[in-house]
């Protein structure tokens, strides 16, 4: 299990000791580690462990942009990403959450009668 498990999304952006990773589901399919890759994070796998790191060479400016890129792409993909408050200055991290929120379906109509008994 893996901590993107954890948090219910495809990919989750955390920073420990220095190192930002892009932890991805258990099993994740390879569209999703080649969607990574594509977008400049470097890949590591280590006894059947697979995960990314942004580059330790990838400056402030170049993370942001990676992580503007990154939200649009994964949610029209219809990859849900979760990113630490504190990384990228916190924009992507708004920009994830409003994207998810546009391509989350609608929730059903209540029906009339629950409407009702809720009212009482």
């Amino acid at each position: 299990m893996s901590l993107a498990d954890d948090y219910d999304v495809d990919v989750t952006f955390y920073h420990r000791d220095g190192t930002i990773y892009a932890d991805t589901r258990a099993g994740a399919p390879e569209h999703l580690m080649v969607l990574l890759d594509d977008l400049g994070l470097d890949r590591h796998r280590v006894e059947g462990d697979a995960w990314h790191q942004i580059p330790d060479e990838m400056d402030e400016i170049a993370m942001k942009t990676m992580a503007d890129r990154l939200v649009p792409l994964m949610a029209r993909a219809g990859y849900r990403v979760d990113i630490d408050a504190g990384l990228f200055g916190g924009t992507a991290y708004r920009a994830a959450l409003a994207e998810q929120a546009a391509h989350r379906p609608a929730p059903p109509p209540t029906p009339p009668a629950a409407q009702a008994r809720r009212t009482r």
